[in-house]
């Protein structure tokens, strides 16, 4: 019979069976690879076919992919890019807004992260894809190329009188 202190050979002992050890390690890991899952969110993708400069929230933004920024909305602003020949008159500066809602309510806090898993899992990953190029102006408010404004030549003029007097 063994000595009292050692249950580790006593099928009777509740400590039977193999050690706890790496099923506790295994059950960390699952746990931790879960919690990693949420550290992500849905990325904004852009098209932008023109190559137009874009702002994000007032901030320049080169990249055509965004890492996840929180739910809520953001200001996209495109402005024409420049020609060759000059600036680019037939566009006008472009703003889009765009809202991200969460995917759970956000008063259910204990609950919002198994609510989130369970729509990830369910309904896929919300990742917007914003088409964003400057708006073309209209034929009519166009100027012709060959316009010509009024009493240019006096104002140059005035312009160079000023500038030699300095």
């Amino acid at each position: 019979m063994p000595p009292s202190g050692d249950r580790s050979r006593n099928p009777s002992s509740p400590r039977a069976g193999p050690p706890a050890g790496p099923r506790a390690s295994s059950a960390l890991a699952v746990v931790c690879a879960a919690l990693s899952a949420g550290c992500t969110g849905p990325s904004t993708y852009l098209d932008n076919p023109g190559n137009h400069p874009v702002y994000v929230d007032g901030q320049a933004e080169p990249r055509t992919e965004l890492p996840f920024r929180y739910y809520g909305t953001s200001q996209f602003d495109v402005v024409p890019a420049d020609e060759a020949r000059g600036a680019d008159f037939g566009r006008r500066p472009e703003r889009r807004t765009v809202v991200m809602p969460p995917p759970a309510s956000l008063w259910l806090f204990p609950l919002d992260f198994p609510l989130e898993v369970v729509h990830w899992v369910f309904a896929g990953q919300n990742e917007p894809v914003v088409v964003i190029a400057p708006a073309e102006v209209p034929a009519e408010d166009r100027l012709s190329p060959d316009f010509k404004p009024v009493g240019l030549e006096v104002v140059t003029e005035r312009a160079l009188q000023a500038r030699i007097s300095r």
